[in-house]
Formats: structure tokens, sequence, C-alpha cells
């Protein structure tokens, strides 16, 4: 408008551009008064005045309006009033006008501020409208009924929507834009739900759907909508507001997951601890209160069913045997924030003695402890009853060597007696081999008598008794050993190979040297590769270059050796004395350990 970009320029000029503004509109419309009454006489003298006037108070305000009006007025009187004050009849048309003025300028003037008054209240709301949609954090419309013209759309609508801002001719433009249904097809116009709001009423709240935007992404958007009527209660408009919520989708969505992975984690943790007979407890170190599960509590005694209880309450039901040792680890463990684990006996509510193995974890930042519990009193009773039953068996097993070991003497000592008794050489030498083998067999009894299992046998040990019992054949030759081997070998293996060593040292102390000579004959164990060699060596005289026919000791070494598996080298030559060899494959092992195992329970 002129008026508007007159006072606009005249405004950066001076504070008085308003009544500047309205004696100008004045001015003017007095210069086209002038002009009127020079093409047409007797004209209203107020004819252009009047809408000045008007124009002056709606851009420019009352005030201004006033001043325009009273230098308007003054002007007019100079101008024309002598003409028509002599005019006669008296109140004509003019003098009428002139008499009429001053209350038509008041009228005006109050109906131009009513006006401007009514214009300034419109444009304040239409500033607020706008300014309540340009804070909408997202997409928001109004559309018009009835063919659904856009009236208007909030900034975010261009992030949310991805379209750029257009005027809608019709609702029906929205068929262009991406709503989804859940089976991928598009929406059609009438399926938005401010189309739905506008043409049936409907009042949408939180409708969500799929939305693909014009560049290809995807997102969820979450619409509220709802009609604007009339006071007749027809449809004016219909408001529609979409709110991107992919990310709230997305993290219920993960939470969801989230949430069936740790039910599934629970119900199969569920499972294992009912297959594996525990059950739960917790401690509250703050408020020192215990809960138990069902499992828990059936197994003190207490109804199957969660109970919680003072942490003093709970301690009654330890046995008294075990009260402060229990009480010291678990202050250990809830001191130093570790693992706690303890294997100890409670009484029931009826006063019966159960077992009971408890472990449990120290959570720092709840200050509680939680954990398990299981109640292996079938296993201690087996595990006691199968103590006893060893015991018991390692009794008979020691107490029958024993008596094989004093048979075996006697044996020897019948050999003895008879010895003395037979005149023959060759007798008393067949004798004297008996009781040399019978005294190895006691030995290798006395090595598994002395055994931890009584079934596994020190070599080294058993050996380095064979050598000093062997050794007091012949006084003049010095016997000895090295057989400091850590190796353990099954009675079956042990026992044939300490009767070879018997046999071996016999013939050489017999016959490597003549009587009275002296000599040295060395017996020593070495394991390498899992091979197990034993060397029987001497400084006699050595085999002759024709050897005698094998006799009976060689014959046993041999038999001997076949039982076990191993190998016999024999190395001499005359006057260089003898040198036996056995190899035998072995596992090395340690020493047998006697402690008993479980039953495999996870404690």
């Amino acid at each position: 408008m002129l008026a508007e970009r007159i006072k606009a320029r005249l405004s950066r000029v001076s504070v008085f551009a308003d009544y500047l503004i309205a004696l100008l509109i004045v001015g003017a419309a007095l210069l086209v008064r002038a002009l009127i009454e020079r093409v047409t006489a007797g004209a209203p003298f107020f004819i252009t005045l009047f809408p000045a006037v008007v124009l002056a108070g709606v851009f420019c305000g009352t005030a201004p309006a006033v001043v325009g009006a009273v230098a308007g007025g003054a002007a007019v009187g100079v101008l024309f009033a002598g003409r028509a004050l002599t005019q006669w009849p008296p109140f004509n048309a003019s003098q009428i006008g002139m008499l009429t003025f001053i209350p038509a300028v008041a009228m005006i003037l109050w109906a131009s501020g009513t006006l401007r008054g009514f214009a300034a209240n419109a444009a304040q709301a239409e500033a607020r409208l706008a300014e309540v949609f340009r804070q909408i954090p997202g997409a928001a419309a109004i559309l018009a009924a009835p063919d659904g013209k856009l009236m208007a759309r909030s900034a975010q609508s261009d992030v949310v929507l991805g379209q750029r801002e257009r005027q809608l001719a019709a609702s029906n433009g929205l068929a262009d834009y991406g709503g989804l249904h859940p089976d991928g097809r598009r929406f059609a116009a009438d399926d938005y739900p401010i189309v739905r709001a506008l043409k049936t009423g409907e009042v949408v709240g939180g409708e969500q759907f799929r939305y693909r935007r014009p560049n290809g992404e995807m997102a969820d958007l979450e619409v509220y909508a709802g009609p604007v009527r009339d006071a007749a209660g027809a449809i004016v408009a219909a408001v529609g507001m979409a709110f991107d919520v992919s990310e709230k989708v997305a993290a219920v969505r993960q939470l969801r997951e989230s949430e069936a992975r740790h039910r599934a984690t629970a119900e199969r943790l569920r499972a294992a601890i009912d297959a594996g007979a525990l059950g739960l407890w917790e401690l509250d170190l703050e408020r020192q209160r215990v809960w138990l599960d069902a499992a828990a509590a059936s197994m003190l005694g207490l109804p199957a069913e969660p109970v919680e209880m003072p942490r003093a309450d709970m301690a009654r039901f330890v046995d008294p045997a075990d009260f402060a040792r229990a009480g010291k680890v678990l202050a250990g463990a809830t001191d130093s924030g570790g693992i706690y684990a303890d294997e100890l006996r409670m009484r029931t509510a009826q006063n019966a003695l159960r077992w009971i193995v408890s472990r449990g974890a120290v959570l720092a930042d709840t200050r509680k402890v939680a954990g398990v519990m299981r109640d292996v009193t079938q296993r201690r009773e087996r595990e006691e009853a199968l103590q006893e039953a060893l015991a018991a068996r390692e009794v008979l097993m020691r107490e029958a060597d024993h008596r094989i070991k004093n048979s075996l003497q006697l044996v020897v000592a019948l050999l003895r007696l008879q010895l003395g008794r037979v005149a023959d050489a060759d007798a008393k030498a067949a004798l004297r081999a008996a009781m040399t083998r019978v005294n190895a067999v006691a030995d290798a009894h006395l090595a598994l008598q002395q055994s931890p299992d009584l079934r596994s046998i020190e070599v080294g040990r058993m050996l380095a008794d064979v050598c000093v019992r062997i050794g007091s054949l012949n006084p003049a030759v010095a016997t000895t050993h090295a057989t400091d081997v850590d190796l353990w070998l099954d009675a079956e293996q042990a026992i044939p190979l300490g009767l070879i060593a018997s046999e071996v040292l016999t013939n050489a102390l017999r016959h490597a040297f003549p009587v009275g000579t002296p000599g040295t004959v060395a017996l020593s164990l070495a394991v390498e590769d899992g091979v197990l060699a034993m060397i029987v060596a001497d400084d006699g005289v050595g085999l002759p270059a024709t050897p005698p026919r094998a006799g009976l000791g060689t014959s046993v070494i041999d038999t001997l050796a076949r039982r076990i598996g191993a190998t016999v080298i024999r190395h001499s030559k005359p006057g260089g004395g003898t040198r036996v060899c056995v190899r035998l494959s072995v596992t090395e092992t340690a020493a047998p350990d006697t402690a008993m195992a479980t039953d495999g329970a996870i404690y």
C-alpha cells in the first residue's frame, strides 16, 4: 500500500510519521475537494474529508486522524464556510454538513479505531498461530473443508516428510507422499489420518505407520489428527501432526528383543537350576535379611514357597559344629567382595541333619550376596560309606599281603632247613636259587604293601631293596645301584621286573667272580622317551667263547620278559665282564593320589 510505504519511509525520519501521513491524506482530500468544486459547484464541503479521516484512522491511528480532521475542518471552514453561511434558507445541506462534521468525525474515528483493533487482534492471532506452528517439533498442517486445500504448514514438515513446502490444491495431492501400509502398499490420499478427520470427522491419536521419504529413506511416523467444527457442528477444517519416532521405535524393538533374550536366558537358567536341584538365596547386607526361593526353603524343611527372614533366623539353621567356621567364610567373602563357597552341615526345621553346598557372589553395587545352594547329603553319605569300604579293603589287602609275605618267609625258612639236610652240591645250588626267587617275590609284595593305593609300586625303591638283599650273597663283591627315578608301575609289570633284576644280579654274583675274587656289580635305571632301561653290569670273568647251555635262571628271565613285553639284551666277552640290558615301554606317572573323588557335582 502507498500509505504504508510512505509511513515506512517517514518512520526512519521522524517519530511523527503517523501525524505527517494523516496530514498528507487530509491535504490530498482537500485538493480533490478543490478540483471537484471547479467541476461541480455546490458539492458538499466535507465529501472528500470524511473518507480521508477514515483512512488516517485506519493506517495512522486515532490521534493522528484527530489532528488531520481538525486541520481539514479548519481549512474547509476558511475556504467554504463563509459562502455556506450567506446562503438562504438556512440549514441547507452544506450547513448541515458543517454542523454534523464534528460528531461524524468522532463516529468515524471510533469506527476506525475499532477496525484497527480488530485488524491488530487478527494479526496477533495469526502471528501466534505461526509461532505455534514454528515450535511444533514435527510436521503439522491445517486443511480447509471441503476440498482439503492447505491453509497452514509447519516448517518442520520439510524435515519429517522430506517434501518441499507447497500448496495443496486438494487433499488428493497427498497420494504423492510416502505413507505405507504394513504390507508395503502406498497410502491413497484418503488413507492419511488428516484426510479421514476432514472427511469423516475421525479423531486419530498416536497412529503409527512406515513412511518412505523421496530420497528413499525410511522413517516411522506417529500421527495425530482431528476435525475443526463451527458453531453448528459442521467440519470447516482438519488439523494433523506427524512426529518422527524412528529412534523410539528402534529402541522399543531393541528393548523387546533384549527382553526376549533375557526371558529365554532366564528360562534356560531356571531349567538348569531345576535340573541341578539347586535353590536360590540372596543376602541383603544393608537390611540383614535373607531371601530363599521355594527349592531352597524346601531344603531346610520349610514350606516349598519363597520366604524372607532376618539373617539371625537363617543362622539358626547352621549346625553348631560348623557355625563359627561358616561365619568366617561368609565374612571373608563379603569383606573382600569375592566369591563365596562353602560346604556345611545344617539342621532343618525338623532338626534333621543335612549337608549343604553353597556358592555365591557379592554384588558390590547393591550390597547384596546372591547364590545357589544344593543338598549333597546323599553324596556325603555315599562318600563316607565308600571311605569306610576303602579303609576296610585296604586293611584286608595289607593283611593279605602281610600273610603272603609271612608265608613266603616260611617257605624260605623251610628251604633253608632243607638246604642244611642236603649233601649234593647241585641240590644245594637249586635250593639256594629257589630261596632267592622266593625272597624276590617277598620283596615285591613288601613294596606293594607299602604302596598308597595297593596297586602301584615305586620301581626305583623296589630295585634298590633287591640290590641290597642280593648283594649279601657275595660279600667280596661290591653291589651298587643308581635307581633314583620317580617312576611308579602297575604291580603286574613291577613284580616281574623285580624278579628279572633278582635273577640277573644272582647270576652275576655267583658266576662272574670265582670264590674270594673281588669285583663290582652295578644296577642302573633310566627312563627316556617312554622306555625304561634297567642295566646290570659286572667286571667279572665274562662268558666263555662257547657259552654253556642256558640254565633255569636264563629261562626264568626270558619268560618273565615276554610276559611284560620287555626286551633282554646280553653282551659279554671272556675276561671283559657281562652287561644285561632290559628295555620296557612304560607310561611315566607320578605317585598315586589316594584322595577320594566326588560324585561329579558342580561344586
